[in-house]
């Protein structure tokens, strides 16, 4: 296969607006617009993006109303705190002020009117260059019991969860999970514990994992817990998420021994 082109197809209440912030602030000049769907182009190695305006007719009808939640639009930058001093004074809000994760990651983030993340992000010189896989996972148990079910107010449960993880990370997991469900919203936190081989690779590592619900917007967030890696899997630090149903992404670098 051979990709001669990336575009991220965005779905927002106001294209116009995310069109604005994009141009205004990152450099994108308009491509092609028309009725709720604006094209936006960079001449770098920056991935196209179309917004879309929800609703609209041309969309498949399990996606048509969706929003972009829980999406991360991530710009790999030189000179960061530049950027985010620029950003500032162009009076674009700093959602998330620049801070080092211990993997080596530095990254700051601002967030558009439609809710639109971006995040500038530079590695520390000397970090390894971070992959990411797409670890699909299948259920194998699910021991869920309620602890909290108040007449007003979420349900709250602690769930275990058994997987199987095959492909490119290949092994078991077992999550403890606390979640508390309403009728618009929920939300859960995960301590897993993952006995795997990745990048040929034999260990364990502990991943702290979350998301949020409010109403069709979904957020998640994880990290690999520092130095929880063991044998092979030493050194191991990283982002885990599961923002797609089946599907751990893991952004990862192995701190070498010096």
């Amino acid at each position: 296969m051979n990709i001669t082109r990336t575009t991220i197809s965005l779905t927002v209440d106001d294209p116009a607006a995310s069109r604005d912030f994009l141009t205004t602030h990152f450099g994108y000049r308009e491509a092609h617009a028309a009725d709720g769907f604006v094209s936006l182009t960079r001449d770098d190695a920056a991935a196209a993006i179309v917004l879309l305006r929800r609703g609209l007719d041309v969309l498949p009808e399990e996606q048509r109303h969706q929003h972009a939640t829980g999406v991360i639009l991530a710009f790999t930058v030189t000179g960061l705190e530049a950027e985010q001093e620029r950003l500032r004074a162009a009076g674009a809000e700093i959602t998330l002020p620049l801070r080092e994760e211990p993997w080596g990651e530095r990254l700051f983030q601002v967030t558009d009117p439609n809710g639109i993340v971006v995040q500038l992000v530079e590695w520390r010189t000397g970090t390894t260059t971070p992959r990411t896989i797409q670890a699909e996972f299948e259920i194998d148990s699910w021991d869920e019991v309620a602890y909290h079910e108040p007449a007003n107010g979420p349900k709250q449960t602690k769930i275990v969860i058994r997987k199987t993880y095959r492909g490119a990370l290949e092994g078991t997991g077992v999550a403890e999970v606390l979640t508390a469900q309403g009728a618009t919203g929920a939300g859960y936190v995960a301590s897993e514990h993952i006995d795997a081989t990745l990048d040929g690779r034999k260990g364990t590592f502990v991943i702290q994992h979350g998301g949020l619900a409010d109403g069709d917007d979904q957020s998640t967030f994880g990290t690999v817990v520092p130095h929880s890696g063991t044998a092979d899997l030493t050194g191991l630090s990283g982002r885990a998420t599961e923002a797609s149903h089946g599907v751990l992404t893991l952004v990862y670098t192995f701190d070498e021994p010096s």
